[in-house]
């Protein structure tokens, strides 16, 4: 049975020659905001919000930042991130977050309530393991100063957890991204998919295509839908687009609303 990114390249909800799976929320912020936050906390308003992205640039699955999507759950719940930094052991931080059965039905109740409203399958974006486990041990008062090959690993068996808690949701794929940001802990090795088998295997159980994303590129398992990303230029000027089963658009805040609508049709 084809995986859900497959029935999306099999068939578009917009229309489109193949799908367009678009990171909007920092364009979505200055335009449609006018620089406000994403309301993550207030269900009918973040209903509301998706309803505008999506009527303005008809994505074909939805986008959900899971890492903003708990930085919002983790500023309601302000004793859970306390739970977080209670031990300095490397991986505690994360391992509380994630098994928090508050955080898992925010997560639940959140992205189910917004594939409702948009009638779409869902993107999960999603901090690699690396990442995220440098990032909890931030948010919690306990930072590491690199990340090695191991505790990755063992994040990604907190991550494979959790993931697996969120299957009744309609995911089309999980994106793993290992993109630095800045004052992040040094990550010793290249992450890679292939050292990733336990989030391999529970995404293969639910048949959502997982993928990881670098910082010049996507990648996917053998086999899958090919994701290639739309170069920033050519929201800004010009840019050729590239050949892949899946284009990939993550849209700066500083392009001009009409630039953006006028190559936005080019990629019909």
């Amino acid at each position: 049975m084809p995986s859900s990114l497959q029935s999306l390249v099999a068939a578009t909800p917009s229309g489109r020659a193949r799908p367009l799976l678009v990171d909007s929320d920092a364009y979505a912020v200055t335009v449609l905001r006018q620089g406000a936050p994403v309301p993550w906390t207030d269900l009918a308003a973040l209903a509301g919000h998706a309803a505008q992205v999506h009527a303005l640039l008809d994505p074909d699955a939805l986008w959900v930042d899971i890492e903003a999507l708990y930085g919002a759950h983790l500023g309601a719940e302000p004793d859970l991130l306390a739970a977080m930094g209670a031990r300095s052991r490397t991986g505690y931080a994360l391992r509380t977050l994630l098994g928090a059965e508050s955080g898992v039905d925010s997560v639940l109740t959140t992205v189910r309530t917004l594939a409702e409203a948009t009638r779409r399958q869902v993107v999960l974006d999603v901090p690699s393991p690396a990442r995220w486990l440098a990032r909890a041990h931030a948010l919690a008062g306990t930072p590491l100063a690199e990340v090695g090959e191991d505790h990755a690993d063992s994040a990604s068996m907190y991550l494979a957890e959790w993931l697996g808690r969120l299957g009744t949701l309609p995911v089309a794929l999980v994106l793993l991204d290992a993109r630095a940001a800045e004052g992040d802990a040094r990550v010793v090795d290249r992450e890679a998919l292939s050292a990733y088998s336990s989030l391999a295997n529970v995404a293969g159980h639910f048949e959502w295509t997982l993928a990881l994303r670098a910082g010049d590129g996507v990648e996917a398992p053998r086999g899958e839908p090919g994701i290639a990303l739309v170069p920033e230029e050519h929201w800004l000027g010009h840019a050729d687009l590239p050949e892949a089963d899946v284009l990939l658009a993550s849209i700066p805040p500083s392009a001009s609303p009409e630039r953006v609508l006028e190559q936005h049709a080019r990629l019909r």
